[in-house]
């Protein structure tokens, strides 16, 4: 368990973070800005589908990515919540769904925002 003094030194969701205190900081991962708007493909090289945004549970992490799928100019579009770790990459750095089709997509239940 946590002291309180421990607890004070975390940053919160929606917190404010006022300093860092280390020499390096290194981390691996993917950025989220190189991520959202990315081409989402299957592992056969189609593109399925486009990564719109991604939902952080309560546990902090990424738990979910909403995915766009069919549609054209942005008209007809259908939103999909796809959880975070289905997806890899490849060695081309792409966002790959493994066993995936458009199709598939299309028949997941919509995504809707919470109001």
């Amino acid at each position: 368990m946590k002291t309180d003094t421990e607890k004070d030194n975390e940053p919160v969701v929606g917190g404010t973070l006022t300093a860092v205190n280390a020499d390096i900081v290194a981390t691996t991962g993917y950025r989220a800005s190189k991520l959202l708007k990315a081409d989402i493909y299957n592992d056969e090289g189609e593109k399925i589908g486009r990564l719109d945004d991604f939902i952080v549970g309560s546990e902090e992490k990424v738990s979910v990515a909403i995915v766009g799928v069919g549609g054209f100019l942005g008209m007809g579009k259908r939103m999909v919540a796809v959880p975070a770790g289905s997806f890899e990459s490849n060695d081309q750095g792409q966002v790959v769904l493994p066993g995936a089709t458009r199709d598939r997509l299309k028949a997941l239940p919509a995504f809707q925002y919470a109001v």
